[in-house]
Order: structure tokens, then C-alpha cells, then sequence
């Protein structure tokens, strides 16, 4: 049985603004002598609503100066509740002046609203004997229930032009998910996943509607913010083989409640730091702005490519069961990762700017670029905590690390299905637990045997975190250019530091330590974990590595870092992060 609500707003005065004689007014004046109308909202029905008002049927001459033309609204409890001006408003143009006002069934609230001109106005003379008209306009509106993961986890935030999935596993395809329903769920390693596609009929397409991979040209999934604290292990110089679990808490919108960095160092067991990849890096920083790693404002999470990326320079994909792209020195790599939402990277400057690509669906207003080192670092500690493969029930022991991409094809979102396994063309399983013996895997299904490789231990996850092929980040020693591609000039953002990479400093050597490392960027704090060697760029390889390469069995993983000169390599990719 389904019951629609009943949603009635009423409004009890109908008269239409029509105001004469208005003059101009001191701020103190404007409730004794503007001109005003009163009005009362009544929500009749059964539901909560949501109003909005604001007027329509706007008549401004010519003659006025729409930033002197002055409104506000008052409440019954005569509190100011908004104010403004006419700026960018002319005739037949509708204005909100407040909206979101919450009204409980059965409420009933009174308004009275002033029209008046400034004190100052800029030409008194052209305004006399002219005619302000315009009616009030309320609008009521039910908001549609949004789902809220009972972790906490913030919402994902959804660029325009992707969609958010969810995997079929009768069908074995991914579909439109419904955003009001639990299509994600962090405490059961189901973590939020969208897509793109240069198909607008998906864009608009109805819930439950398949997507097939053919026509799916990117994907990627959503790292909430949080803060962290490491319980114990920090820094080891010997192999940590079961690792503690990092203790995770999801933090609201943007609200930052971890404590600062100088009351809690890389080497506390204690605190809870906010993860750097979320904050503000002009407010988090050691000596300059960016050294701790952070982008231009506040981020509720960050979207992450599923997987390695693929395709080619001009047109790069992020998919499973697809060859790596590589053979790229990092300049041009970060310059592919722009490609998604349409950027470029000025050559004379290293000014970045966006302009949207429809391949993606991605306006001006999204950002794509190539992983920062604290990026990987967010993920990784995700998938070490209870939301992650550590918490997973279906994996214990040795196997809660993530497995090793084994395919020496260099195909993506492949699995040994262990965390150790040694090399195959093809990869012995694809993400969604097929065995492979070809580029196409049909074999049969072994459970949690492909999705083993992935951060949650399910479908849901990021893959080719370990093995693959090894992932350059953007960590850089000291502004070093090395065989990266970039000049000093052409830096993304300049040599001295910006969002889209992490400048470290201190001793050069490839040993990480407490003054060189960023807390959070999975190096120093997660040293050997999983045994996964800890190398640091330093002067002659000043470029981090992640994850290591198909070979390197035990040494790869989601831990393993290390150094290179930021050269194109056979083996050598690179991975995506979106910022809506």
C-alpha cells in the first residue's frame, strides 16, 4: 500500500505590491516608515513542507539603481530574517529573498515585508515619480528523503554528468542507483560508487536502468571525510605482518574535529588527526601553505578513480579489464588527468583552468588531476579500518591485505587472489571474481577471490592499489624536476608549492622520518606494514611510486612507497582523483 502526503500552503494575502511614495530611509527607519506588506503560511496538510519566498511580476523603471532599491523580511517575533537588494534584477525577472523555511503540518507563521530605498542613493533625481510593482510569491515544496549512512559518512557529492551506480549481481552489470535508497553503505564495506559516459540518455535515465560497460568511460568512488588515529606500529623498521586496525571517525560537512597537528605529531598512538586530503592547505602547514598536503578549501570527501587509468593521452578511461596507460613521464601524465573535465595546464605558468569535456559529461566546475600522495593515503587508511577490507568478516589473517594485481599484461582491476601471488599474462581473476585466461575473463566464479583486491574486500572498493602496474603520485622532493617533464615555470601551480602536489623537504634520502613525512600520506606512520618496503623521494628520484608492479609479490601493497625520477616507464601508471 502506498500513501501520498498531502501538502497545502496557504496564503492569506493576495494583494499585489503597489508602493508610492517611497523616500529614502535610514536602516533604523525602515520598520516605521517603508512601505510593507503582511502576510501569513499556513502548511494544512500532513507533511513537513519546505517554503520559499520571494516576488514575481517585477516592474523596476529604468531610472533606478537596482543596488538602492532595498527589501527585508521580518518574522512575527520581528526578527530580521533576510535582506537584500535588486542588483541583477529587472522587469519580469522573479527574485527569492528567503527559502528552506521548515513548516511542521498544522504551522502557521506571520511575515511582513519592507520595500524602500537606501539612504545614499546614487541619483535621487532620476527616481522621483516612478512606480515600484511586484507580487509575493510563496512557494511550498516537500523534499524528497535522503538516505544517510548510519556511519555518518558524509554524502557523496555528485558532480554534474556522473551517475551513481550500483552492481547487479544476477545480471553482472552496473545500474542507475536510487540516491534516496541505501545505495551505499560504509559499515558494510559498500562504498559509494558513480560513473561517467558520453551518453546523455544514461545521464537522465530512469533508477534500475543498466549501464553496460561498453558504454561506462570513467569510474569512481567516494572518500568521505574523516579523522584517524594509528593505535599502534608507527614508523617500525622492522615488517609489521598483521598491522593494527586504523581507528576512523566520519566527520560532518566540513566540520574539522580532529586535533592540529602540533598537538598531534606523526608519532601519536593518542589522537585523532582530520585526514590532510580533506583540508584547507592554507590553514594546515608546517612552514608553507601545501607542505601538509590539502587543496584550495574544505572538501566533505573526494572522489577516487576505481581503477588505474586507462585509454590514451587524448582520451583516458578508468575501467577494469583494460590495459594501463603508460610510456608517460609524469608531466604528461598529470596533463592526461586534467583531460577528464576538460583542463589544461598552462605552459608558461603552470596555471591549471577548466572547461568541461562532454566525452565525460564533466562541466568547468569539476576538477580532475593526477593523485597526490595524501589522496593515496586517504584511501588506504579507509580500506584499513572497519570500513574497509580490515573490517570485512569475509577475510581474515594474512588475507585482509589487499591482493596483489598479478597480471604482467598490466590489465585492470585483475587479482592472484592472494596477496602474494606471482605474475600471469592475464591476472588469475577479474574484479568481479571471474577467473581469467584470456584478456576476457569468463572463467568460472571464485567468491571474494577478484574483489579480494580491492580496498573493501567487495565489488565496492578501489582496485590496483597493489600490483598492476607501479603508480606515480604527486609527492615531489623539494621542487625537483627530474626526468619529470616540467620545468620550474611549468609546475602545476609553481615549484613553490600548491594544491596539486605535495613539496617535502628536509634531509634527502630515501629513508622516510618524521621530519620529511606528512602525516597521513601512508609512508612514514605505515612503514613495513604488510612488509611493504617504505622508500622516500629524495634529490636523484625526487617522484614518489605507489603500490609497486605485478612482480614485486610481498613487497607490493597499498603501503609500499618509494622513489623515481618521474620518467615514462613500461610499467609506470597513474590514477585519478575528482573534486566536484
Amino acid at each position: 500500500t502506498i500513501t501520498s502526503g498531502n501538502l497545502s500552503i496557504t496564503y492569506t494575502n493576495e494583494n499585489a505590491f503597489n508602493l508610492t511614495g517611497l523616500i529614502p530611509l535610514a536602516e533604523e527607519e525602515v520598520q516605521d516608515k517603508a512601505s510593507k506588506i503582511e502576510f501569513t503560511i499556513t502548511n494544512n496538510g500532513n507533511l513537513k513542507a519546505y517554503v520559499e519566498i520571494g516576488m514575481t511580476e517585477i516592474t523596476i523603471p529604468n531610472e533606478f539603481k537596482n543596488q538602492d532599491f532595498m527589501y527585508a523580511i521580518y518574522d512575527e517575533d520581528n526578527n530580521m530574517i533576510t535582506r537584500g537588494d535588486f542588483s541583477g534584477i529587472g522587469s519580469n525577472t522573479d527574485i527569492t529573498m528567503y527559502r528552506n523555511i521548515e513548516f511542521n503540518p498544522e504551522d502557521s507563521k506571520d511575515y511582513t515585508a519592507y520595500i524602500w530605498i537606501n539612504e545614499t542613493p546614487e541619483d535621487q533625481t532620476a527616481m522621483m515619480n516612478k512606480t515600484f510593482k511586484a507580487k509575493m510569491q510563496i512557494t511550498g515544496y516537500i523534499k524528497p528523503t535522503k538516505y544517510e549512512d548510519p556511519s555518518g559518512a558524509n554524502s557523496p557529492v555528485l558532480a554534474s554528468g556522473m551517475i551513481p551506480v550500483v552492481y547487479d549481481n544476477i545480471s553482472g552489470n552496473w545500474e542507475v542507483a536510487d540516491t534516496n535508497a541505501n545505495w551505499y553503505s560504509y559499515g558494510g564495506q559498500k562504498w559509494a560508487n558513480a560513473v561517467t559516459t558520453s551518453s546523455s540518455t544514461y545521464r537522465t535515465a530512469e533508477v534500475g536502468t543498466e549501464i553496460p560497460m561498453s558504454a561506462i568511460n570513467s569510474m569512481w568512488v567516494w572518500i568521505p571525510r574523516y579523522k584517524y588515529r594509528i593505535p599502534s606500529n608507527i614508523g617500525s623498521s622492522s615488517n609489521v605482518t598483521s598491522p593494527p586496525e586504523i581507528d576512523v571517525v566520519f566527520e560532518s560537512g566540513t566540520e574539522t574535529t580532529g586535533s592540529t597537528l602540533s598537538s598531534c605529531p606523526i608519532t601519536s598512538t593518542s589522537c585523532y588527526y582530520t585526514h590532510p586530503a580533506f583540508r584547507d592547505g592554507s590553514s594546515v602547514y608546517k612552514t608553507t601553505a601545501y607542505d601538509q598536503g590539502g587543496w584550495d578549501e574544505e572538501l566533505e570527501g573526494i572522489w577516487v578513480g576505481k581503477f588505474e587509468t586507462s585509454g590514451d593521452e587524448t582520451t583516458p578511461t578508468i575501467k577494469p579489464d583494460v590495459i594501463s596507460l603508460r610510456w608517460q613521464n609524469i608531466s604528461t601524465q598529470f596533463d592526461t588527468s586534467l583531460k577528464f573535465a576538460g583542463g589544461t595546464r598552462n605552459t608558461s605558468n603552470g596555471t591549471v583552468t577548466f572547461s568541461g569535456n562532454s566525452t565525460y559529461g564533466l562541466t568547468s566546475s569539476t576538477d580532475t588531476h593526477m593523485m597526490k600522495n595524501t589522496e593515496w593515503g586517504a584511501v588506504a587508511y579507509l580500506s584499513q579500518s572497519k570500513y574497509g577490507k580490515m573490517g570485512n568478516s569475509n577475510y581474515s589473517g594474512a588475507n585482509k591485505e589487499i591482493y596483489i594485481n598479478n597480471s604482467s599484461g598490466t590489465y585492470t582491476g585483475r587479482s592472484g587472489g592472494s596477496p602474494n601471488a606471482s605474475g600471469t599474462t592475464y591476472g588469475s581473476y577479474s574484479y568481479n571474481d571471474k577467473a581469467c585466461t584470456s584478456s576476457t575473463c569468463t572463467g568460472s566464479v571464485t567468491t571474494n577471490a577478484g574483489q579480494g583486491a580491492s580496498t573493501t574486500g567487495t565489488i565496492y572498493g578501489i582496485y590496483d592499489m597493489s600490483g598492476g602496474v607501479q603508480e606515480y603520485t604527486m609527492g615531489n622532493w623539494a621542487g625537483t624536476i627530474g626526468s619529470s617533464g616540467f620545468t620550474t615555470s611549468t609546475f602545476p601551480g609553481g615549484s613553490s608549492g600548491s594544491k596539486y602536489y605535495e613539496k617535502y623537504t628536509g634531509t634527502s634520502s630515501s629513508t622516510p622520518d618524521t621530519t620529511k613525512s606528512i602525516k597521513g600520506d601512508a609512508t612514514y606512520e605505515t612503514m613495513n606494514w604488510y612488509s611493504d618496503y617504505a622508500d622516500f623521494p629524495y634529490a636523484s628520484y625526487p617522484w614518489s611510486v605507489r603500490g609497486a608492479y605485478y612482480g614485486s609479490t610481498s613487497a607490493a601493497g597499498a603501503f609500499r612507497s618509494g622513489p623515481d625520477t618521474g620518467a615514462s616507464s613500461s610499467d609506470y601508471g597513474f590514477r585519478v582523483a575528482l573534486i566536484p
